[in-house]
């Protein structure tokens, strides 16, 4: 049987979008492997990209850690020169005490 997940990245990759200015915040394996279907620019179907699609597929089906899929989608970012970096990691809340 076929488990889907998320996948949630621990850290979401920030990538331009399609129009100049825009930033995609790209914080799942399945958000991900979307993007590298719907919006990935075609003339930059490279095999690090068609390792990202892969490794995202593969944690959605619960095979693999996401993340592997969230390096492989950084690298195939990275060598099309749509990365802009990493989102910083949420900030916990304070916890409140009970006095």
């Amino acid at each position: 049987m076929v488990k889907l997940e998320d996948g949630i990245f621990d850290q979401a990759v920030k990538v331009q979008g399609a129009r100049p200015g825009q930033v995609q915040h790209i914080g799942s394996a399945r958000k991900a492997a979307e993007w590298l279907l719907n919006k990935w620019p075609l003339k930059i179907d490279t095999a690090k990209a068609r390792a990202a699609r892969k490794a995202c597929l593969e944690v959605l089906e619960g095979q693999r850690k996401a993340a592997a899929a969230r390096q492989a989608f950084r690298d195939a970012a990275e060598e099309a020169g749509i990365l802009i970096g990493d989102d910083n990691p949420p900030t916990p809340k304070p916890m409140m005490r009970k006095t």
